[in-house]
């Protein structure tokens, strides 16, 4: 009888267990559910990185493009065209590059100096800050987890060499969503500008992330990336690269 109730305390134990284990599905591009090996191949190709969503009892985890080509229909670039010459007094025949920042910074929290907080392996609340100087001689070869974090003078001065890189033939703006902090005197200078309607979060987006490079030329074709490569888009920016890149991304994308 003694060992009848262990036995029963033992599977009570492992299905209150199993309860709390997370169920991982995944998904395509197109949210559509894959098997876990697919999921990988497809990863493999490297035209996608990964974003997740995460409930009590769900883990989603989804295939999003690194970078994207396409092409808005007529009707879509007229309507841009009216929003952004409006709203942004940005020229329709020109080339538009656009940065998309989700939230920006709160001034009084950004550090004092800018350098590199490296977090321990094994103790992930703990880290250590030093200048990036210093990361790039003892840590730079090796996979640590960090983040670089600038000081508002730094952070002001990056943005503008940034925008002084890029050709004034060019329509080069900011969008974010949230502020935290940032003075709306440097966001006017900058020409950073809220998203308000909000149209790229409806029309640059997965629908799980924004993608923070969008690129858009006068006939509506457009590339998308989900980070920053300021030599990249310089490249994108001539039509013949643009052409051959485009080109050399549906043929993978095919494969």
């Amino acid at each position: 009888m003694k060992k009848f109730f262990t036995t029963i305390l033992f599977i009570l134990l492992f299905l209150e267990a199993s309860s709390q284990i997370q169920k991982t599905i995944y998904v395509g591009e197109n949210y559509e559910q894959i098997h876990e090996s697919d999921f990988n191949k497809l990863l493999k190709t490297n035209l996608f990185d990964t974003a997740k969503i995460i409930s009590d009892s769900v883990i989603y985890v989804k295939l999003r493009y690194r970078e994207y080509f396409g092409k808005l229909k007529n009707g879509e670039k007229s309507q841009l065209n009216k929003l952004f010459s409006s709203r942004y007094q940005i020229d329709s025949t020109k080339k538009w590059l656009i940065h998309y920042v989700d939230t920006l910074p709160n001034k009084e929290k950004m550090p004092k100096y800018s350098g590199v907080i490296v977090y321990d392996s094994v103790h992930p609340n703990k880290t250590i800050f030093m200048s990036k100087k210093e990361f790039n001689r003892q840590y730079k070869n090796y996979v640590t987890k960090h983040k670089h974090v600038f000081s508002y003078p730094d952070y002001q001065r990056n943005i503008r060499k940034e925008i002084k890189k890029i050709s004034k033939k060019i329509n080069f703006i900011h969008i974010y969503n949230y502020n935290e902090g940032i003075p709306s005197s440097f966001l006017r200078e900058i020409k950073y500008y809220k998203d308000n309607v909000p149209i790229f979060k409806n029309i640059f987006s997965d629908g799980m992330m924004n993608y923070k490079t969008i690129l858009i030329y006068p006939n509506g074709s457009f590339y998308l990336a989900n980070n920053y490569n300021v030599y990249k888009e310089e490249l994108l920016l001539n039509r013949s690269w643009y052409k051959k890149k485009k080109k050399i991304w549906f043929s993978s994308h095919k494969k």
